[in-house]
């Protein structure tokens, strides 16, 4: 599931929800837009886990109606973690000490994006500073 933190509410249905509020967004950014002769940017701050995209994004249905998405690229580990890893890696490092199934890089956030329909041109990577 994709609920984030200990005791926010999730239910199955946000995964649709949330594609529905984006492209809603769009049309009336749109008929805004056809008023005034102005594009009106849409974007979003996405997660870069592929359980949770797979859990809570709609790809094609929410890059359709985004200009851009970033992607979060930072924060892969913390200290709610037992073992020590990297914050932000590029590329998965070798030997990285995580289950399998908490292995996190920008390259496998960005390519879970990608695989799942998202045009490269639409997607950004946030970097930590």
């Amino acid at each position: 599931n994709s609920e984030g933190h200990l005791g926010n509410i999730f239910r199955p249905a946000d995964k649709a929800d949330y594609t529905l509020l984006a492209q809603e967004f769009r049309r009336q950014l749109d008929a805004l837009g056809a008023t005034t002769g102005k594009h009106y940017t849409l974007s979003a701050f996405l997660p870069a886990d592929p359980a949770k995209i797979s859990a809570g994004i709609d790809i094609p249905g929410l890059f359709g109606a985004f200009d851009f998405a970033t992607v979060q690229g930072y924060d892969y580990h913390g200290a709610w973690q037992a073992v020590t890893n990297q914050q932000s890696a590029v590329k998965l490092p070798a030997g990285d000490p995580s289950p399998a199934n908490q292995r996190f890089s920008s390259e496998i956030a960005i390519n879970a994006y990608v695989n799942g329909g998202a045009p490269k041109s639409k997607l950004t990577l946030g970097i930590p500073f």
